[in-house]
Formats: structure tokens, C-alpha cells, sequence
């Protein structure tokens, strides 16, 4: 019966042909993984299988190449991702240790650099000092001879630049791999060494688990927003200028039915800005795309209560012509009720007149006045 307590769990990562694979093969001392010794990744999917070791279980998980170079930035920082996530999946109780795969007479390049960057971004700052182990692959092309019969403890010392850092960070921790090898003895001498170091790591018994790769989740997010910036700010260039420009045409000669297109004009800054807000995920990087939403949704509210004034304002010169109206209505019924009285006042003085000539001429013409008066009124 193998010992479970005693499982050893190994997470496999490096560039694509750099020999993951062929690792994992002899670890597990059986053709498991299919070789990606080629320039690209043979799966996109993570891989695990299981070994009986010395009556210890030993599972190597293998993860796609992180190089991939028929991918964008932003599909393998995706793929990366995702990858990691079901790494961590896959072994929800941790990893022991993490072998980081190099080629030996390969110069550490960028694309190297840049896989320790994505990394770090989602294991964490402290995974590579704490749980990593580099492994260097055609080791058969290290030849004592050439390097003056020196063993590789001194070529490890000998190197500067960034591997000089990672070798240090790692304290050392870096083991030459034969992957040609076809003695059995010797293959298992270098598994045996492998192990080893794992256990030098994993001697407090304690794994990179689930609850340090959600502590690293804030990073991880960081780069993969990084990453779609580019399209993201193109994105919402183009959307704030539609709305600019509607909002340009905005006219105030009808402003009810102008307000009803900011209305719309206000639904679409908003939708933006919240597009924006979620993309970003709480990581800061779109910030300045967000304070740019922001702006827009500003002016579209500044447009929309210069138009609500406008219509406030309207609503106020509307009451007063009415009122004005209704002034000029009731003065009009006014004068029109006194000048009937008075052209019935001179119809019967002239009456009277006739009859008794009480009238004089003078208080008859003051009459009339006052009707033409009425009159012009009325007529105003």
C-alpha cells in the first residue's frame, strides 16, 4: 500500500521546448506526457498523472507552455490564467514545490523574464524564494571539459544577470537535467535528487495552497487588465465621441423633446462608465479611462439642467403671457360693459333733449368722447 500522507505534489512550469514533459516522463519513469521539445505547446490544457515512488505517491501536474508564441498577449495571459486556476484545481491541497524549466546554453532572455513576471503576478512575490526549484534541461550539453572540469555548482556561481538573481533567490536550488539519458540507474539518480530537494522544501510540511493563490488573486487580475488596455481605451474612445457628438447636436428650440435624447445620451455615458468600472476590476489600471467616462457623464448632466432650466424658464414666460392674457380679457369686458351704458346714456339724453332740449350740445360731445375713448381702448 503507498503512503498517502507521504505525497509528494509537483507543478511543472517553464516556456514551451523546454522539456516539461520529458521531465515528467522520467519522474513518473513512464511516457505519460506527450515530449513538447517542438516550438509549440502540445496542449493548451493542464496535465497530471500519478507515480508509485519508493512507496510514495508522487503526482507531476504539467502546465501549457507559457511562452506560447502562436497566441496574443492578452489570449496567453488568458490561457495562463486559466491554467493556474486549474493547476490550483487539481490540487486543492497544495503543491509541494514548483519546477521551473530552463534550457541550458540558452541566455536567460526576455521571454524568460517575462515568465517569472506572469508568475510572480499569480502565485505571488514570495513563491519563487519560498517553493520554486530551477531545473535546467539538456544538461547534456554541459561538458566538464569545456568548462574546465568544473562541476556545475561552480558554472551556477560563474553567472550573472538575471539568472544570477534567480539562482539566488532560489537559494540555490537548481538542478541539471540529463533529458537523453537512457542508463536507468543514472535517471533515477537524478529523480532521486529531484525529490530530495522537494523535501528540503517541504520539511515544514507546509504547501502552496488554494488560500495563497486567492491572496495573489489582485495581481493576477492587475496584468490581465494590463493586458487588454489597448482595446478596452480604443473601445471607449470611439463609444465617448458618438455621445459627444449626439450631445453637440442637442438644441434648445425644443428643449422637452431635447431632453428626452439626453435621457438616452445619459443611459449610454452611464452604461460606459459602469463597462469601464467592471473591466477594471478594482485594479486601478483603466483609472484614468474611468475618470474619462466620468467626464462624459458630467457633461451629459450639466446639458441635461441647462435644458431643464430651459424649460422651467419657458414654463414661467408661458404663465406670465397667460396671465397677461387674462388682464387683458378682463379689462376688455370691463369696457365693454361701460361702453354700452354709456352709448345707452347718450341715446337717451339725446332723447330727452329732443323733447325738452335739456340737453346742451357740450354735455352730449363730452359723451361721445368718453364712447370713442371706451372705443380706443377696446382696440388696443
Amino acid at each position: 500500500m503507498v503512503d498517502r500522507n507521504g505525497q509528494l505534489d509537483l507543478l511543472l512550469v517553464g516556456n514551451t521546448g523546454m522539456g516539461k514533459r520529458t521531465i515528467g516522463n522520467t519522474i513518473l519513469s513512464r511516457d505519460a506526457f506527450q515530449s513538447d521539445s517542438g516550438f509549440t505547446s502540445v496542449t493548451k490544457r493542464i496535465q497530471f498523472e500519478y507515480s508509485d515512488y519508493n512507496g510514495r505517491i508522487i503526482k507531476v501536474v504539467v502546465s501549457p507552455g507559457v511562452g506560447d508564441t502562436d497566441l496574443s498577449q492578452e489570449e496567453g495571459l488568458a490561457q495562463i490564467a486559466d491554467s493556474m486556476k486549474q493547476a490550483v484545481a487539481v490540487n486543492p491541497e497544495g503543491y509541494h514545490a514548483f519546477l521551473l524549466v530552463f534550457e541550458f546554453g540558452q541566455d536567460f532572455t526576455r521571454e524568460d523574464e517575462n515568465t517569472l513576471k506572469i508568475l510572480r503576478s499569480f502565485f505571488g512575490e514570495e513563491f519563487v524564494s519560498e517553493y520554486c526549484i530551477v531545473v535546467i534541461t539538456h544538461g547534456q550539453l554541459y561538458k566538464p571539459k569545456k568548462h574546465g572540469d568544473a562541476p556545475f555548482s561552480d558554472w551556477m556561481t560563474s553567472q550573472s544577470g538575471q539568472m544570477k538573481a534567480l539562482i539566488e533567490e532560489v537559494n540555490g536550488r537548481v538542478i541539471l537535467f540529463d533529458d537523453v539519458l537512457k542508463d536507468e540507474d543514472k535517471m533515477k539518480e537524478q529523480v532521486d535528487e529531484i525529490i530530495k530537494m522537494v523535501d528540503q522544501i517541504s520539511v515544514r510540511r507546509i504547501r502552496y495552497t488554494n488560500e495563497l493563490f486567492k491572496m495573489a488573486r489582485h495581481e493576477r487580475e492587475r496584468m490581465l487588465v494590463d493586458t487588454k488596455t489597448p482595446f478596452i481605451q480604443e473601445e471607449s474612445i470611439i463609444e465617448a465621441s458618438l455621445i459627444l457628438q449626439q450631445l453637440a447636436q442637442v438644441q434648445m428650440r425644443d428643449p422637452e423633446q431635447q431632453l428626452k435624447r439626453l435621457d438616452a445620451l445619459k443611459a449610454r455615458a452611464d452604461a460606459l462608465l459602469s463597462k469601464v468600472k467592471e473591466q477594471d476590476k478594482f485594479t486601478g489600471v483603466l483609472q484614468n479611462i474611468i475618470l474619462s467616462s466620468r467626464d462624459i457623464v458630467e457633461c451629459v448632466e450639466d446639458q441635461m439642467l441647462a435644458t431643464k432650466e430651459a424649460i422651467r424658464q419657458k414654463g414661467i414666460k408661458k404663465d406670465e403671457q397667460k396671465l397677461l392674457k387674462d388682464l387683458r380679457a378682463q379689462r376688455i369686458r370691463y369696457l365693454e360693459n361701460n361702453n354700452d351704458d354709456l352709448k345707452a346714456r347718450i341715446r337717451e339724453l339725446q332723447k330727452k333733449g329732443n323733447e325738452r332740449n335739456a340737453l346742451s350740445e357740450l354735455t352730449v360731445n363730452g359723451l361721445k368722447s368718453k364712447v370713442k375713448q371706451v372705443e380706443d381702448a377696446y382696440n388696443e
